[in-house]
């Protein structure tokens, strides 16, 4: 396989994203950073907001001031080196500065980075892979600190594990973002074709060589944006499905059966598709579009948009054409297999054409599928969701991965953006 390495869902959680909204103008939050044992000042911290450009050090005395924080909820984030990283979710701008108590660790980071043995070559590589992804964007990416990087493959779980017990660190040289992970934990789970990581990252802006590029890296976070998972449920929260260029299916998957696989040839007169979806499975997917007002439950008091649908969703995004990297794959593995291309369950790229349309052709839409894993899931006024583990995608949003990661903070459309 050329370009990606397994059939793959992908659940992506960066931890509690903040509730804020973008266009408020910031205010200062300042505070202490000590240990919480001995109690003395903690020099040259790393505070942050996870998910955000927001973050700065704490100086020799450990106080710290953030600035131009727009009032909302964010995970407040704390790391040092031979401390617990400190996770608190706070509301902004706090009424007093914050006194903040860091946990010695009970073993030594040098005692759990050293191994007998180095990363396998092979094992890395997957990793990277799946961890940056494919894309064009993610072909701009590397891991600057690689050596930092723990890798393991556990043959009888078929699991393969990374850990970064600093943290790691991506420069993305398409978007012009340095963004910093702590608290790093990412698994594949090839068993169950799901890949899973956790972490809090902070994004910090990389200068600029000439305007000609600040305006490129611009651009391509408009693009990297559009049609993006965060684009979808801020649109589903704003009802502006269709306005922003989004197509909404009801989709089901079901064991296949004999007379399901008949339907194959009548789907055209009926209000169902009816494709195969892999081995063993049909998908049903249903031709009229549904609202955003059937897919998500508001609460007025306190006012709140949650995510509610049954089954599954097929969500087109009508807008741009898909990445050239996904739409060389997904015309290759169709001519390959001579199947819809919605077959390729290839690391998520299942639901490449809507409807169950056939693949002879490159994939010229881009086709994702999203399922609850709970009964409901809050989508905060950023795009994001309170739990990014409610969910679970599959299609265009699984292939997109670091590679187009921006912070939520990012506001599409306005200049200047971090």
């Amino acid at each position: 396989m050329r370009f990606f390495s397994l059939p793959v869902f992908v659940l992506l959680a960066l931890l509690l994203g903040p509730q804020l909204a973008p266009a408020q103008t910031g205010a200062s939050t300042s505070g202490l950073v000590r240990d919480a044992r001995t109690q003395r000042p903690l020099a040259y911290a790393s505070v942050f907001l996870a998910n955000t450009t927001y973050g700065t050090t704490t100086d020799s005395t450990g106080h710290f001031v953030l600035d131009g924080v727009p009032a909302g909820q964010y995970e407040f984030t704390v790391s040092h080196v031979g401390y617990e990283l400190y996770k608190q979710v706070l509301d902004l701008p706090a009424a007093a500065p914050l006194t903040l108590a860091l946990r010695p660790v009970a073993v030594s980071l040098e005692e759990v980075t050293v191994r007998p043995t180095k990363n396998r070559p092979a094992d890395f590589q997957r990793f990277v892979r799946q961890f940056l992804g494919n894309s064009t964007l993610a072909q701009q990416c590397r891991i600057e600190n690689p050596q930092q990087v723990v890798v393991s493959y556990d043959k009888a779980a078929n699991e393969l594990t990374a850990l970064a017990p600093r943290n790691l660190q991506v420069i993305n040289q398409a978007l012009g973002y340095r963004i910093i992970y702590h608290d790093f934990s990412f698994k594949i789970d090839y068993r169950a074709n799901r890949v899973v990581f956790v972490a809090a990252p902070l994004f910090e802006a990389l200068p600029s060589a000439s305007p000609k590029q600040q305006r490129h890296w611009e651009e391509n976070r408009r693009r990297a944006y559009a049609g993006s998972l965060p684009h979808f449920l801020r649109s589903v929260r704003e009802n502006r499905l269709v306005q922003e260029g989004f197509l909404v299916r009801r989709l089901v998957l079901a064991p296949s059966s004999e007379q399901l696989q008949q339907q194959l040839t009548q789907a055209s007169d009926s209000l169902v598709a009816v494709f195969a979806a892999g081995p063993g499975v049909t998908a049903r997917v249903y031709k009229q579009p549904v609202s955003a007002a059937q897919i998500c439950r508001v609460q007025a008091n306190p006012p709140r948009t949650l995510l509610r649908f049954a089954d599954a969703l097929q969500v087109t995004y009508q807008n741009e054409q898909p990445d050239p990297v996904y739409t060389a794959y997904t015309s290759l593995a169709a001519g390959r297999a001579q199947v819809d291309v919605s077959a390729s369950r290839v690391a998520g790229s299942r639901s490449s054409a809507p409807l169950g349309q056939a693949a002879a052709r490159p994939a010229a839409l881009e086709v994702s599928e999203l399922r609850l894993l709970g009964p409901e899931a809050l989508i905060l006024p950023t795009g994001n969701l309170r739990n990014p583990l409610s969910v679970q995608v599959d299609g265009y949003w699984a292939f997109e991965k670091v590679g187009e990661a921006l912070p939520l903070d990012y506001a599409p459309g306005l200049t200047n953006q971090p």
